[in-house]
């Protein structure tokens, strides 16, 4: 179901969203770039072509949270209480949204995590198609797309002065298919267009086992100064810590780059070195989460690669492994 709508339109419909939805989207920030936020005020809302700095896992996967405390009884454990507020996501990349598909099968697969799962359920995801991908995008070698659905509720693609919005859940149907005029027109020709606007294209092997113990990943990890960029602006790393404090229980995001990521209790670290932080960080996005669960652990976004400060690659990395 396709809706052709007016820029007011959307303005329109979010104002009336904002009295019973907490509304999340992309809003440019003065001297700081583009951050999802919570919206206040529909016409903060950025639509533009550039690209958010973080991605919207925040908003799922939260950097920390409390999840435990101390019962009444002061011995048994509690979680805490989640949020039951309505959330609309608007504005999420392709790429974004495909990632929180790929957490889907951490998180709500085997192992539930109510966090997530509570977060997910109480979020509408309307993804915003892109019309001029990065030139570190490379998201069609994940499978992806600047234009695919997978994980998100509904897709806008810019037309002319206004939009046309893919309805594909029924739940977007139910909140969104009232604005605007339906219409036929297929979007796959847009579609193809947008993807033949993604230069950057790298192959990825089935497995990476034989060069599990090459020399290629000291000479690759050498550049890294393991700050953890790559790690929180990844839209699917989810490695976290658990940290007590006062009779409660935080989960705060952590990182395979650190030096203390494996760091045991007796003082043995079996990651010592770069070396085998950054093979990890690469085995587990192109080879052990594809063992897994049949996907590789990247949606191709790039923001590893804009935002590394020593301007690390991890697509040609992966692309020229000497398998």
């Amino acid at each position: 179901m396709q809706r052709l709508i007016t820029k007011q339109d959307l303005v329109n419909k979010l104002t009336e969203l904002l009295k019973d939805f907490e509304v999340v989207g992309p809003k440019e920030l003065s001297n700081k770039g583009i951050f999802y936020q919570v919206i206040e005020d529909a016409k903060e809302l950025y639509l533009g072509q550039d690209f958010a700095i973080e991605p919207i896992k925040k908003f799922f996967l939260e950097p920390s949270s409390w999840i435990l405390r101390h019962a009444k009884d002061d011995v048994s454990l509690e979680s805490f209480p989640q949020s039951d507020k309505k959330r609309i996501v608007i504005g999420a990349r392709p790429c974004e949204a495909k990632g929180l598909a790929l957490l889907d099968k951490l998180f709500d697969s085997e192992y539930k995590d109510d966090f997530y799962i509570n977060n997910r359920k109480r979020t509408i995801v309307v993804g915003l198609a892109c019309a001029k991908p990065d030139m570190s995008c490379f998201c069609t070698s994940m499978q992806g797309s600047p234009a695919e659905t997978s994980g998100m509720d509904a897709l806008i693609f810019e037309s002319g002065d206004g939009f046309i919005i893919e309805l594909v859940t029924d739940k977007a149907k139910h909140i969104l298919g009232s604005i605007g005029e339906d219409i036929k027109e297929d979007q796959k020709l847009n579609k193809d267009k947008m993807k033949a606007l993604v230069k950057k294209v790298i192959k990825t092997p089935e497995s990476l086992d034989k060069v599990f113990e090459s020399d290629y990943w000291d000479e690759v990890s050498r550049p890294c100064i393991s700050c953890g960029v790559c790690t929180f602006l990844c839209p699917t790393c989810h490695c976290f810590d658990l940290v007590d404090e006062e009779k409660k229980r935080m989960r705060c995001y952590d990182g395979c780059s650190f030096p203390d990521f494996t760091l045991e209790a007796s003082g043995v670290n079996p990651r010592p070195t770069k070396k085998e932080r950054y093979r990890q960080r690469v085995f587990h996005k192109f080879d052990y989460f594809k063992k897994n669960f049949g996907e590789n652990l990247c949606v191709g976004c790039g923001r590893c690669i804009r935002h590394c400060p020593v301007k690390i690659d991890i697509a040609d990395i992966v692309d020229k492994a000497p398998i």
